[in-house]
């Protein structure tokens, strides 16, 4: 049996395991100990989901039985978090800019900026996807007072005014929206994860 993770071969030993049920089990209650979280599982090169893993983990293993694990741990998630409110705070110098920029017809660094914008929230939600594999660490991270699924659904409608005035060229709008709805929110989601 190969056994892979993240990439990586390791040499493992076996103990007694027969199937592949049981290796991912054994792999399971090691990575719950040192608080990490398998998120992807490839046998035999193919990625198995979750309404396939009870027929993979049936299989019997062989000699040439291919095992492929990505795992994430708490510390990882920590430390993407502080990179993603570092990410956050520099757009937000970006998006307090913004006003001057369009006032001033620099439209392409602009679209930049709103660019950038759309790339750290989405690498944040991603993160954010990854810490509900750790409720005990990451399940109470608040901002201004709400969990960040209610500072998401607070946040949605002011990135569809967003969308709506740069289809519309509301610059006026545009500039608005960035200065003082989404900047002093993004500022406050910074706060909330840098230490974690």
């Amino acid at each position: 049996m190969e056994f892979y993770l993240n990439g990586e071969r390791l040499d493992i030993t076996l103990e007694g395991e027969k199937t592949v049920g049981e290796v991912l089990r054994s792999f399971e209650k090691t990575a719950q100990e040192n608080n990490c979280a398998t998120i992807a599982i490839k046998i035999d090169g193919k990625k198995i989901e979750a309404e396939d893993f009870d027929k993979a983990a049936a299989q019997e293993l062989r000699g040439d039985t291919r095992i492929e694990l990505t795992a994430v741990s708490q510390d990882s998630v920590a430390q993407a978090f502080k990179k993603s409110s570092e990410e956050i705070s520099k757009t937000v110098e970006l998006l307090l800019e913004l006003p001057a920029l369009l006032q001033s017809g620099s439209n392409s660094k602009a679209k930049n900026s709103i660019t950038q914008l759309a790339d750290v929230v989405d690498n944040f939600c991603h993160v954010t996807a990854l810490s509900s594999l750790f409720p005990e660490k990451f399940g109470k991270i608040n901002v201004d007072g709400k969990s960040l699924s209610e500072f998401f659904a607070d946040f949605t409608p002011i990135f569809n005014d967003l969308n709506g005035a740069m289809e519309s060229g509301d610059t006026v709008l545009l500039g608005d929206l960035a200065e003082y709805e989404i900047s002093p929110r993004l500022k406050a989601l910074a706060e909330a994860v840098k230490d974690l």
